[in-house]
């Protein structure tokens, strides 16, 4: 909780009048900020109360969601700038072709990052090139 109220701090000009969704893969943070505290640990209580009011004076929307730990490899590829993820995937040039002959021209990738598009498109992580982030809550 701790580290989700320092990132939360550190990038507070970014944020400010925005909505934030914390996804990790500790069900009790995800439950304690979805429920604004809880009765397990007056800590976390205490600092999820901190964490909220921040939000307030900062205009910032909190919202929590549970990742499952094997799908959250962004946590541990963000910190290697410059390359490419182990969830990244792209098509052979030749491959993408003949796709596009058979499906005709496509006009946005919802999956690629600024090391693997072809198209406009939506990236998992911030990217200033991408259209959008996060493709499933587009």
């Amino acid at each position: 909780m701790k580290a989700v109220f320092l990132a939360l701090q550190e990038f507070h000009h970014f944020l400010a009048g925005h909505s934030v969704v914390v996804m990790s893969e500790n069900t009790i943070i995800v439950a304690y900020i979805k429920k604004q505290g809880g009765t397990f640990s007056q800590h976390l209580s205490h600092l999820t109360v901190d964490i909220l009011r921040w939000a307030e004076v900062h205009s910032v929307s909190i919202s929590a969601r549970f990742i499952l730990g094997k799908w959250n490899v962004l946590s541990d590829n963000l910190s290697r700038t410059s390359q490419i993820m182990g969830s990244e995937w792209y098509l052979d040039y030749l491959v993408a072709n003949k796709v596009l002959n058979l499906c005709g021209s496509l006009t946005v990738d919802l999956f690629a990052t600024a090391l693997n598009f072809w198209l406009p498109f939506c990236s998992p992580i911030p990217d200033p090139k991408a259209l959008w982030q996060d493709a499933f809550q587009q």
